[in-house]
């Protein structure tokens, strides 16, 4: 045999012997993971919930990934599927859009995470993901059973894990923690993303509810791209209780009724973008709020609310409701706020109302309702307004007149188009001057005529650069003050004491529906 016969044999043999070396390779690891290989049929008769388990169980021990067959039917379960505690890298995927998981006992979830009353500390449930999943129960499940939800965790740690393109059919809840905890089983759940979340019409409760007793605390917490129809809801869409650091990302409700997003507890730290109501009904229900962030805990929190929208919005109620609601302690932010096409049957709706809570409204626009917001006391400072509801003008300087007696060719912000309906609720003057003392006198003008300004006299006892002085329009019930696009309003300001030499004054005026 020649040279080149031999290595034409030597090569053939090393393909051979390749091929031999990995037919010895464990099956587990030629082929993903599939529960049928467990004994599970799919076929919506035959009771899975063994086979099920057994597969589900191999995966986390061996940090796998879990495959579960699409299949026109469901796999029919009996009892809950718990997770092994303190596992991680492993993973549990649908491998055809959203695979379903029936239950057929009520009020009892699908998948159940515990520590079995384990110290979570040293062995946390990190770094797992499950995807494509549908729940179901072969019964429609009340609020009442509150366990029939698709992903319960009981005690335990959990972080860093994902759940994404899952749906809550007809049971209780999708994703929601045990609220009561065992004495010394403590509960946490941070580092998450819940993503391409389905609240299916017949479910009755929250499509996520992070609430425990006692708390122990939930951080940095992301919520995108969730989706509801709310026909049978008796739930907020989320609730939180102990979280921080939350973002919420892309909502869109169909048909919901009553409260939406509850932070209590603690909560701090929600950052809220681009959330859609539409063919959405404000009912009496106990908590009179769209987005409830009152808590019973402490907050000293910042919420920011970016792009909300109500659409073909109902108000059928007996008692004013309001969109957003904060309580001592807190900042809220409203940037960017729209209704389109409020009908009311009854009851009123404020935009926001506030108990000693500091709030800022920024870019609002087309607004029905009667009431831009309530102050619960009367701190003004503790609002404000920018963009279309606060028209600022800005002078390079006053006139010479400024320095004589009052209406003496007083400094004039000349005609301004007016961009949003409501009342005149406030002036605001802010002077880069030095006033010594005496009398700052606003006069306005609507269209044109005056409007009586008598009760808009301003004492300023002491003078100081950037002197800041304010008034609030009392009369808003007279005709005179309500002004509409369109309508053009200035101010006329002069005072008895001469300016030192004012280069920047700031007018304000708000046009608030209180």
């Amino acid at each position: 045999m020649n040279r080149r016969d031999l290595l034409i044999v030597g090569a053939s043999g090393g393909v051979l012997g390749a091929a031999r070396a990995q037919s010895k390779m464990p099956e587990s690891i030629q082929s993903p993971l599939n529960v049928r290989r467990f004994g599970a049929v799919g076929d919506g008769v035959h009771d899975d919930t063994n086979a099920l388990q057994k597969a589900i169980d191999y995966a986390c021990n061996n940090k796998l990934q879990l495959a579960i067959p699409g299949t026109p039917q469901s796999y029919l379960i009996s009892d809950s599927l718990p997770i092994p505690h303190g596992k991680h890298d492993w993973a549990i995927t649908g491998d055809a859009g959203r695979v379903t998981i029936m239950q057929t006992a009520d009020n009892k979830p699908i998948f159940e995470f515990s520590s079995r009353g384990n110290d979570y500390r040293d062995t946390t449930n990190r770094a797992f993901n499950m995807r494509n999943l549908r729940a179901a129960w072969t019964r429609n499940q009340s609020i009442a059973n509150s366990e029939s939800t698709m992903f319960l965790f009981d005690d335990g740690g959990y972080a860093d894990f994902q759940i994404d393109n899952c749906e809550n059919h007809n049971g209780c809840r999708l994703v929601a923690t045990r609220e009561v905890q065992a004495p010394g089983r403590p509960l946490n759940v941070w580092g998450c993303v819940l993503s391409h979340l389905f609240s299916g019409y017949a479910a009755s409760g929250a499509a996520i509810r992070l609430r425990t007793n006692p708390v122990e605390g939930m951080p940095n917490i992301l919520i995108s791209h969730l989706y509801a129809l709310r026909q049978m809801a008796e739930e907020e869409l989320i609730h939180l209780a102990g979280c921080a650091s939350v973002n919420i990302d892309n909502v869109e409700i169909n048909f919901g009724r009553g409260p939406q997003l509850v932070c209590w507890g603690g909560t701090t730290e929600v950052n809220v973008r681009s959330w859609r109501m539409e063919q959405c009904t404000i009912v009496d229900t106990p908590r009179k709020v769209i987005f409830d962030l009152s808590g019973d805990g402490p907050r000293e929190g910042t919420y920011r609310f970016q792009g909300v929208e109500m659409r073909f919005t109902t108000i059928d109620s007996s008692q004013p409701h309001s969109v957003f609601h904060a309580s001592a302690g807190a900042q809220l932010i409203i940037d960017g706020y729209q209704e389109v096409a409020t009908t009311r049957k009854s009851g009123a709706l404020t935009v926001a109302t506030t108990q000693d809570a500091r709030i800022q409204f920024r870019s609002m626009a087309d607004i029905n309702s009667p009431h831009i917001f309530l102050l619960d006391s009367p701190h003004l400072a503790d609002v404000s307004f920018a963009t279309t509801e606060v028209l600022r003008f800005f002078k390079d300087g006053l006139t010479p007149g400024m320095n004589h007696a009052p209406n003496d060719a007083p400094s004039v912000v000349k005609g301004q188009v007016i961009g949003a309906a409501g009342w005149i609720w406030a002036i605001e003057a802010s002077l880069d001057a030095d006033v010594t003392a005496g009398q700052i006198e606003l006069m306005v003008f609507k269209n044109g005529l005056p409007i009586d300004s008598g009760m808009m006299k301003l004492a300023v006892t002491k003078g100081a650069g950037g002197a800041r002085v304010a008034t609030v329009i009392k009369n808003t019930n007279h005709s005179d003050y309500h002004v509409r696009p369109g309508d053009r309003v200035h101010f006329e300001i002069s005072t008895d004491q001469p300016f030192s030499g004012p280069k920047n004054a700031i007018f304000n005026l708000m046009v608030a529906n209180i």
